[in-house]
């Protein structure tokens, strides 16, 4: 494993075609935006164990599911973002450097599920925060296959990428997926070798679907 406007009734699909599908902001400059790019971290890469990466959210814990084993309620990102994850995930890596800030996660079921703050404003258009992003894709040396795809959570508005990479002599897919609240913009990754997202689709369309972007 490498690391690396809908609306309400059409939200599950959107999200289902955001990850089943392989055709699926601000001035900053963009060294300060490529954290999403597996082969570039911010600096202050955090020891697991060493600080608080997550909170405990139980209001947001769901009970196993056909879809899935219990889901566990977690704040992130400094409370920037609360999702319910499976129990068995794993914190990989993490950082909390002002403008780096992300925490990926690793599962057994050979995938890791990542989530980058952006430095994108809430207010910056679709189109500016989409467009940086697009550079910073490009300039990390990744090829963009499926774009622009509008998906959406229960609380926020995305649009969905998938994205090739090759970290030395392995290729990677991954989808990604821009979700802006009312504070935030984050991007929202999950990597795998596998060219679909088929067998865990059904996993990660619940923990997708409650995710909320504060």
């Amino acid at each position: 494993m490498i690391g690396h406007g809908c609306k309400p009734l059409a939200r599950r699909s959107a999200i289902v075609l955001g990850l089943a599908s392989s055709a699926c902001g601000g001035g900053e400059a963009a060294s300060r935006r490529t954290v999403f790019d597996p082969s570039i971290q911010g600096t202050n890469v955090v020891a697991v164990g060493s600080v608080a990466l997550e909170r405990p959210v139980p209001a947001v814990d769901v009970a196993a599911s056909r879809a899935s084993e219990p889901l566990v309620g977690m704040s992130v990102l400094n409370d920037a973002v609360r999702f319910s994850r499976p129990g068995r995930w794993m914190i990989r890596d993490a950082s909390n450097e002002a403008g780096h800030e992300y925490i990926r996660y690793v599962s057994p079921r050979a995938y890791s599920f990542a989530i980058y703050a952006l430095s994108d404003a809430p207010t910056d258009s679709w189109r500016d925060v989409l467009q940086r992003y697009e550079v910073d894709v490009a300039a990390a040396g990744a090829k963009i296959v499926g774009q622009r795809v509008a998906t959406a959570t229960s609380s926020n508005q995305g649009r969905a990428y998938t994205i090739e990479r090759k970290v030395e002599t392995v290729r990677s897919r991954s989808r990604e997926v821009i979700l802006r609240g009312d504070r935030s913009v984050v991007l929202v990754q999950i990597v795998t070798q596998e060219d679909s997202l088929s067998r865990i689709g059904d996993e990660l369309l619940e923990v997708l679907k409650r995710l909320e972007v504060r």
